[in-house]
């Protein structure tokens, strides 16, 4: 059981994770990205290059989270797979 909260933690951790992530490699390949909000507006890297460049920032860094849960998922599972592998060996 406690080895599903790691597998559950890895799955949350990618989808938060690729949530950011994707959007981000778009930007960066195709200069444009998106605001969010009610009123999502397209922001292009020659017309307004600050605001790009914050915009790309800020979706990098709201990967953190995600990229934590997968870190932190893989560390529970093989720690529990430890903790299996000594309780049935002794």
């Amino acid at each position: 059981m406690w080895l599903l909260a790691g597998i559950g933690a890895m799955g949350a951790g990618l989808l938060l994770l690729l949530r950011e992530l994707i959007p981000w490699m778009e930007a960066n390949r195709t200069s444009r990205i998106r605001t969010r909000g009610a009123r999502p507006q397209i922001v292009t890297r020659a017309e307004e290059p600050e605001r790009f460049k914050a915009l790309t920032a800020r979706r990098f860094s709201a990967a953190g989270p995600g990229a934590l849960f997968v870190i932190g998922g893989l560390v529970w599972l093989g720690w529990n797979l430890l903790g299996l592998v000594v309780s049935t060996a002794g």
